[in-house]
């Protein structure tokens, strides 16, 4: 089979529960469609989305953010039978992260190509570490880790805002994980199993 990449932009906010989950999924499927076809490329345009940016700028207590805007965390429950299955055990939550400054680092991590690897120890310490991105302290700490130097920057932080009105206003996104596979304008939305993924991925290979 001839060389092709597969481009998908993607929308996520990390303060999205599912979005750990979908982004998991996608990355199970893309090891796996990856193996069996290794002359394949995927690459991932990950854009900034932010469900709810009223939340409190260094972040709420878990239980008290739910109570206020769900009166509790019940639907909770079916959020961690998913992610268990995949390795998302959400054992230590504690915050509900504003996430704004934790998008402003991931715009540094694009610069060097190190989005991917970053978001998911931005989800890991959000939810499985008990930390709050929120906390320019936590942040900074990761920064030194990936050596992104300067990163709460003004440009970084248009850039954040940027590709948030552009997922509402000219995508029309209300709901994140959404997955835009740019070969084929279609789209995947929300924590899809991982064979779903793959069969987007043969979709892309066969009708483009």
């Amino acid at each position: 089979m001839s060389s092709k990449t597969i481009t998908i932009d993607l929308w996520t906010d990390i303060a999205c529960p599912w979005c750990y989950v979908g982004e998991t999924c996608f990355e199970l499927a893309k090891a796996s469609f990856l193996q069996s076809n290794p002359n394949i490329k995927i690459t991932t345009n990950i854009h900034s989305y932010m469900i709810d940016p009223s939340t409190k700028e260094n972040g709420e207590d878990y239980l008290a953010y739910n109570k206020r805007r769900w009166g509790g965390d019940g639907w909770t429950d079916q959020l961690k039978q998913v992610g268990k299955q995949i390795g998302c055990t959400f054992k230590n939550w504690k915050f509900w992260a504003n996430t704004f400054k934790a998008h402003t680092l991931l715009q540094e991590a694009k610069k060097k190509s190190k989005e991917e690897e970053i978001i998911f120890d931005l989800y890991r310490l959000s939810y499985e570490e008990g930390e709050n991105i929120s906390d320019v302290n936590v942040l900074n700490k990761l920064s030194e880790k990936y050596q992104l130097n300067n990163w709460n920057n003004e440009d970084n932080k248009k850039k954040v805002i940027e590709d948030d009105n552009e997922g509402k206003n000219k995508y029309e996104i209300h709901g994140v994980p959404m997955f835009m596979f740019r070969d084929t304008n279609r789209t995947i939305e929300g924590a899809a199993e991982p064979k779903k993924f793959i069969k987007e991925f043969e979709y892309c290979l066969k009708n483009n």
